[in-house]
Formats: C-alpha cells, structure tokens, sequence
C-alpha cells in the first residue's frame, strides 16, 4: 500500500482528541452518604457498568471516525492485484471487531461464561486470521506502481491493420480511427517514454520516443491479409520486459475480428500471467456489433492457361449479410485490353488499358444467404488478360467487393501429331489448337498431321511437341533422333494401341528405348469380367488442369478399360500419374528425359475405328470430356502452358515460371499501389516474394518486343468474415485477468490510472467514514438526549 498525500497522515494524531476529553474532561462528583440510597445501590453499580461499556463504544466510534478520515484524506492505493486481498481483510477486522464487542458485551451484562467465552474465541480467530492474511498479502502482493505521474513508461502499441479494419462508418474506417486512438495514447505517455509501434516490420527495441512514434503511426497502411495479433503480442511482451522502465504498457486497437485471433500462441497465457502484475495490456475495441458486408468469394477459373481464340469461364460465390433483403446482385467482369505500351506510371498515377465489361450476371440469393454465378470471356488473344469482378452493391468494406483474376492465353508450341487414322489425327488436332482444323488453304498453323510412312521426311527438330499415336514400329536412326530431340527439351506423348503388333514384334522394334520400361504382354478383359478403369494416382499434377475439378472426383468407373500394354518393370524415374483399377499395370506415365518429357498412355484415346478390331476402352465413346480433358492436359503439359500459376492469395510467394527461350530474364513490376520495382528470374524462375496488397502485378519485359505477363492477388474470403471475438474465445487465447478491454477514450483512462497508479481507496473510506459518522450521532444522542414533559 503506498498514499499519495502521506503528509496527511499526520491527521492521525487526531484521535489523541476524544481520548483526552474523555480522560480530563470528565468532572470528578463528590461524594455524599445519603443513607436512602443504600438501598439501591447494587442496581446503581450495574447500570453504572453498562453506562461505562456505552461511553466506551462512542469513544471508540469517534477514534474510528478520525482515523479513518485521516487515511481517506492520505488517498492510500494499492495495486489492482489487491484489491480483492484488502476487501477480504477489511471483512475479516470488521468481522473480528463485531465479535470482540459481543465478547465485551456479554461480559458487561454478566452473561454466562459460555456465551462470552465463545464470542471472544471467535474474536481471536478472525483477529489471527487478519493478521494472517496481512502478512501474506504484503508478502507475495504486487508492488503498488509508482506514484509519480511524469515517470516514463515502455509503452508498445499493435496497431490491427487486417483487411477488416477498412470497414468504414462516418467517413473513416476502423484503422483511422485506430491510428487517431494511438496518437491520443502517445500524447498521454511522458515525453521521455520507450515506445515501439509493431506491424509487419520486424522491432527489436523500444527505440522510439512519443513524437516519433506518431509519425511512424501515421504511415500505418492496411494489408491485404489478416495479421497475427497474438505473435504480436508475445512480440511486445518480450520488448517492455527486457525494458528497465518500472512502468510497462501494451496496448493493442483493434476491432476483435476473428481472423487476426486465429494463429494461437500456446505459451502466451502462462506469460501474461506470470508477469500480470508489472504489465498492462490494454485491448481497445474499434469495432461494433451492427455490421453489413456483402462479399465476394475466391474466384475460380476453370483454366489459367488457355488456347489463343479460346475461352475463360469464372466461378465466384457470393455472400449476403444476415438481415438483408436484397433478392439479387448484378456481377460485372471486367476485361483489361492488351497494349504493349502500357502500364507506365504518369504523374504519380498508374496509366492502363481501356477496360470493358465482357460479361454481366444476376445471381439470385438462396436462403442460406449465398449466390453462385460463372463469368466468361470468349476469344482471347495471346498474352496474360487480366480481369476485375466488381458487384454492384456498395457497403461499407470495399475490399471484398472486387476480386481479381489473370489468365493466359497462349498459342500452342508447335505440335506434331502422328497418326495413320486420319478421324484420329483430326480430332488430336483439334484438342491441342481447336483453330487449326478450320484453316484453309496456305494458312500456317502451329499443329501438323503426319502419317507414319510420312514421319522419315519431317524435320522434327521445329516442333516442341510430338504425338505418336498408336505407333508402329519406326526405324533406329528416328527413335535416335526423337531421343535427342526430348534431351534437348521437347516433349514425347506416345498413345499406345494395337499397332505395335505382337510382343515379339514389339522387342524388336527401337521404339522401346522410348517407352518407360520393359514392356510385357497387352492385358485383355471380357466385357463379363470385374470393371477395370483409371485411377489417378498424382491427383495435383498439372496434367490434369483441365478436368476443371480434382481428378479423385470423377466417376472414373463409368469408363472401362479391356485392353491395355503392360510392363514388367519401370524405370526408377517414371512417375505413375494414373493407374488401372486392379493395379495390373499403368495408365498413364511421366518420365523425364534430360531436359524433356515423355508421357506414356498405355491405352489409345481417342479410338474410332473399331469395326475390324475389338475396342480397348471406352474413353472416347461413352462421354468423352475426361478423356479430352486428360489429352489436353497432356499437350499443354509438354508445351509448357499448363505449368503458368497466375492467381495467389495475399501473403503467398508468388514466382513463375520464367524459360530464357520465351520470356526476358528482367521486368518492370507495376503494383496496385503504384509503385515501381525490378524483377529478375534466376534459374528459370520469377520469384516475386510475398505480396501484401490484393489487386493486379503487372510485369512489362523486353524481348524481341515488349512482353506483358501479370499475376492477380484476393484478400482470403475468410478475412473478411466480420466475426467478433467473444470473450470466452479472448479468454482462451490470452487467458483470464490478463487484459483489460476499452471502447473509448474515457474507459482507456479509467483503466490504465488503475493499472498505472493502483486501485484508491478513498471511495471505500469514505464510505466507512459515513457509516461511522452516523453510528457516532446514534450513540451521542443517546447519552445526550434531553426528555421534555
């Protein structure tokens, strides 16, 4: 305990007032034998020793009185930490002063023994108990915090700047308002304080004063993505412990959104308690209850890399606050034209392409509050087209109510298919380049059709890709040729079918050193037999892009296979993207060649012709959009186009892909926020780092002519979801007692002067100085009270 007048206490001496009057202030009577009184006077001395108890008790109330108004006047506090300790031993003294006088009580009124006996027993109980617990409280209690109100303070201040606190209300979002309440609490601290402001820039010391610290406040931009206020916290309790200043202080504005709470410190608990007494962590709540938000979900599109003329469908989800009425909401997207010249920064603002709505839809919301729409933009050219989804509701969080999404449209490399059926060869065609089957006459396209007897005459050093389809055996020199080619960088589908002939042929035929291990005998199934089909194995390999789902989702046992290649043994390198059912031999295969690729399919898709032969599968014939999506992936798989991964969350490393041979080793990178950085790929990859804010990169390079790439960064649907901490959930994951929690400035003083400058207890006092103030009126007008008759 420490007072904050202690001069006052002086005013104890006080109490010497009534003890004096009661000593010298009474007049001694004389004494007269009057012999009529003799026989009273037994009666007479009994009333005299209750009338001595009476005057004993006033005096007694009167010496309370003083004293306790000497101590309210010194202002005593003590540490916050106590206050239920000196509640409890108040109530033990005043407990153990109502026993003592029912003790005195019952002796002065001749009692029996038994009754004073066992009141004063119980008098002494709760006086040792007091005592005790006294002793234990000054013992083991919190040190009462300087008194002096000018002395310094290591002071850290977390500042939530996730993506919800740019909810808006009254024309300021909740991070001004946050910023205005740390600029308040600076101007609060002494100028001679330690402070740090903790964001995502990494603070080892309290290296600021109050002064700095407001401007570094001020620079306080919201991110993209939810941040860790607990690791924060641990931060800043770690910070203002290593301080040697008695007074240590975090405070944390935030608007209590569940997406900051969720990265849980497990030790953090057990450390705010165990140093609960020497700091303070003060939470101040900028948020409120009432809040709308309609949202945006993550965009999907069914594919990142397409065909040039082709087309892009966009799935999105929408969210509706609870108490909304609105039925339905129009979606825009928004498609940025390609320019060569543009993005260029002018005048401190970032200049691009015309942009124009390509598609508009109306989703309608069901009763569980959320819509689904797709979005599509047809006839794409080449190059990365980025695009915007915008909603046309405005509320009070923006953030959400825009998503971004870039795709690529690329040509082809060059293909070459080989195939003797010409339907085939038309059809494989038109999977890898559907432009291709429609040109006529003198124009070139990126996709040739061969036969076998035509393969000997064709360079197949200009084409990036080669599909054999159901191969027959080709000469020594061409599989030497193809296997130097792969080595170099091309890459090999080989479709097997029954053009291989028997296995005796096959062993002989100089395909094999292409194939990706020793083959064996073609598996053959009745139609009668247990149903054989694929099973994908690599369910995330970039081959399998274009099923627009994950592979383990289709029904893949609607399409048996009776007839496919098998291998006695594969070499250590292959990979098995997809295997047969029953596990007898592989489906589709990977392997890598010196800087190439060979895929291997052990079944023929797609299979026309089977009038004069039985049919190995049933791929093509019964639905043929798993097997389209399976060769195309393929294709784009060996091209290279399938590999591009254009759209990341806020907070991912975004890289890409970036080969000498079609893309510059160095770009310029325009922000959403209009800046200006350098970019430069090293060992075929363009690593960009972690981005912070959502919105479109855009990368402009120099080859034989300017290059545009671009990749597209969402906020996380989920940190945007205005869910408040309750305080069970505070409670679990910073334990109980260990904070407080302010919603205005007047709460924020109110709460730190405790924690500061300890609980007073004047208001206390003062309460008993009343209570004693009227127990000593009672009493004196008892004694004093004059009879009119």
């Amino acid at each position: 305990m420490s007072f904050l007048h202690l001069s006052l206490l002086a005013g104890l001496g006080t109490i010497a007032v009534p003890i004096l009057l009661h000593l010298f202030g009474r007049r001694q009577p004389q004494i007269v034998d009057f012999p009529a009184l003799r026989f009273v006077k037994e009666t007479s001395q009994e009333q005299s020793s209750s009338w001595q108890l009476r005057h004993m008790l006033l005096l007694l109330l009167r010496i309370l009185l003083l004293a306790a108004l000497a101590l309210a006047l010194a202002r005593p506090r003590v540490h916050s930490a106590m206050l239920g300790s000196v509640l409890t031993l108040s109530a033990l003294a005043a407990c153990g002063i109502l026993a003592s006088l029912i003790a005195a009580v019952a002796i002065v009124s001749r009692r029996p023994k038994s009754i004073w006996l066992t009141a004063a027993v119980i008098a002494l109980a709760l006086w040792i108990a007091a005592a005790l617990w006294g002793i234990r409280a000054i013992a083991s209690g919190p040190q009462v915090p300087s008194s002096d109100q000018t002395a310094p303070v290591a002071a850290v201040l977390i500042v939530d700047n996730g993506p919800t606190m740019e909810y808006r209300t009254d024309n300021a979002t909740r991070l001004d308002i946050a910023k205005d309440m740390g600029r308040w609490i600076l101007d609060q601290l002494p100028i001679d304080s330690h402070v740090a402001i903790l964001t995502d820039v990494p603070v080892g010391t309290l290296a600021l004063d109050p002064s700095t610290a407001k401007s570094q406040l001020k620079i306080i931009e919201a991110r993209g993505g939810h941040v860790d206020l607990l690791g924060r916290i641990r931060t800043g309790l770690d910070l203002v412990l290593a301080s040697e200043l008695e007074r240590k202080e975090i405070y944390v504005m935030t608007d209590l959104m569940s997406s900051s709470w969720s990265a849980a410190q497990a030790d953090l608990p057990k450390m705010l308690e165990e140093h609960a007494a020497e700091v303070l962590v003060q939470l101040i709540d900028v948020g409120k209850e009432d809040t709308a938000n309609y949202r945006l979900g993550n965009p999907i599109a069914d594919f990142e890399t397409v065909p040039v003329g082709g087309e892009v469908a966009i799935e999105i989800e929408l969210f509706q606050p609870s108490g909304a009425s609105r039925e339905t909401l129009a979606i825009e997207l928004i498609q940025e034209q390609i320019d060569p010249t543009l993005p260029v920064i002018l005048d401190g603002k970032l200049k691009l392409a015309a942009q124009k709505v390509v598609d508009r839809q109306s989703a309608e919301f069901s009763e569980s509050k959320t819509a689904r729409v797709t979005l599509r933009a047809r006839e794409l050219a080449a190059g990365t087209h980025n695009f915007t989804i915008r909603m046309d509701a405005a509320d009070p969080l923006a953030n959400d109510n825009e998503r971004y999404v870039s795709v690529l449209a690329q040509a082809q490399r060059p293909t070459l298919i080989v195939a003797d059926d010409e339907g085939v060869g038309l059809n494989l065609q038109a999977v890898v380049d559907p432009q291709a089957v429609g040109a006529s006459g003198g124009e070139t396209t990126q996709v040739d059709r061969v036969s076998y007897a035509q393969l000997a005459n064709v360079q197949i050093e200009k084409y990036a890709v080669i599909c054999l389809y159901d191969p027959t055996p080709i000469s020594t020199n061409m599989a030497q040729s193809l296997e130097e080619h792969i080595r170099r960088g091309a890459g090999l589908f080989l479709i097997l079918g029954p053009g291989l002939g028997s296995l005796e042929n096959v062993q002989g035929n100089p395909l094999t050193q292409l194939l990706p291990g020793e083959i064996a005998e073609s598996a053959s199934r009745e139609v009668s037999q247990p149903t054989v089909y694929p099973e994908p194995v690599a369910i995330t390999h970039p081959i399998f892009f274009a099923l627009g789902q994950s592979p383990d989702e289709v029904l893949w046992n609607l399409y048996p296979v009776y007839r496919n290649w098998t291998f006695s043994a594969l070499a250590e390198d292959v990979q098995t993207l997809i295997k047969l059912s029953d596990g007898s031999a592989p489906f589709l295969t990977l392997q890598n060649r010196g800087r190439g690729q060979i895929l291997t399919l052990t079944t023929p898709i797609p299979e026309f012709d089977t009038a004069k032969r039985r049919i190995w599968n049933t791929l093509w014939v019964s639905d043929p959009i798993p097997a389209f999506a399976i060769l195309l992936g393929a294709f784009r798989t060996l091209s290279g186009a399938s590999q591009a991964d254009l759209n990341y969350e806020v907070g991912q490393m975004v890289s890409l892909s970036n080969d000498s041979q079609d893309w510059p080793s160095r770009y310029d990178l325009y922000t959403p926020d209009v800046q200006l950085r350098r970019a430069t790929a090293a060992d075929g990859v363009l690593s960009l780092g972690e981005m912070e804010r959502p919105g479109t990169y855009r990368l402009r390079g120099q080859l034989q002519e300017p290059i545009l790439r671009a990749v597209s960064l969402n906020v996380p649907t989920s940190d945007t979801v205005l869910e408040r901490m309750s305080e069970t959930a505070l409670e679990e994951q910073l334990g109980k007692g260990n904070y407080r929690v302010a919603r205005n400035q007047d709460e924020v003083e109110s709460s730190v002067g405790q924690a500061r400058f300890g609980r007073e207890l004047y208001p206390l006092l003062m309460v008993l100085v009343a209570g004693l103030f009227l127990g000593e009126q009672a009493m004196s007008n008892r004694f004093y009270k004059v009879k009119f008759r």
